[in-house]
């Protein structure tokens, strides 16, 4: 077991029966989130950017967008429509993730660095400008919990935080989840994973979050939960 199928487990937690949920391109990690929440009985519909939507079974390949990982679904659901349904408020859970995340929730794809001169140039946002806003709730992951991924300020905003009015925020890391409050503005760190303390978690960011009263504890993944994510990864791209 490794951190990822914990941070796997908190994103599916935030699933919901009946969910209408949307996912990028080759995005490994919100779609075992979204298998393993089928695991467990949800129905959520399962619509995703290249791949056939409502696939009766799944297994996950190196390869970016591979037609034969995705088994007998009810079709393909093209981006236009994805974007139309969370035009209208239809879309419930979009997944992200994010090479910097700040403490208001701007999420940084773009660049490390300045703009004019990156250290780093990164694959960029696609539509996640749009989609940030329009999904009623937000599912991010992020698979390292540092200061360098855990930002006071993103170098480059890709896509800009919640508003008291957009969407509700969750952020699952390897050590915690936060949630963004819209009262302050901020990120508030809501739960820890076991044997991971609160100084654990501030001392490796680069801003102290909000902190919600009691805690809660969250669930790490069960071996049975495991055996199943294995069958559906059998290469551990979830990892990579």
């Amino acid at each position: 077991m490794a951190d990822m199928d914990n941070v796997i487990k908190c994103m599916a937690t935030q699933l919901r029966n009946g969910d209408i949920t949307y996912t990028g391109l080759a995005s490994v990690p919100a779609i075992l989130a979204i298998e393993l929440a089928r695991y467990w009985g949800l129905n959520t519909w399962f619509i995703n950017v290249a791949e056939i939507y409502e696939p009766k079974d799944i297994v996950i390949t190196p390869s970016s967008g591979d037609p034969y990982s995705f088994i007998d679904g009810k079709g393909f659901f093209v981006s236009l429509d994805a974007f139309d349904l969370a035009r209208r408020g239809q879309l419930d859970v979009m997944f992200f993730s994010a090479a910097q995340l700040d403490r208001r929730g701007n999420m940084n794809l773009s660049v490390i660095g300045s703009y004019e001169r990156p250290r780093v140039r990164l694959p960029g946002g696609a539509a996640a400008a749009y989609l940030y806003r329009r999904a009623r709730r937000v599912v991010m992951w992020l698979r390292e919990h540092s200061r360098r991924t855990l930002v006071e300020r993103v170098d480059f905003i890709t896509a800009p935080g919640p508003t008291k009015q957009g969407p509700t925020l969750i952020v699952c890391t390897p050590k915690a989840m936060f949630v963004f409050d819209r009262d302050s503005g901020e990120l508030m760190l809501t739960g820890l994973f076991p044997s991971v303390s609160v100084d654990d978690v501030i001392n490796n960011m680069a801003f102290r979050p909000r902190i919600k009263e009691p805690l809660s504890v969250l669930e790490p993944v069960t071996n049975e939960e495991l055996q199943f994510l294995n069958k559906l990864d059998p290469a551990s791209v979830r990892y990579s």
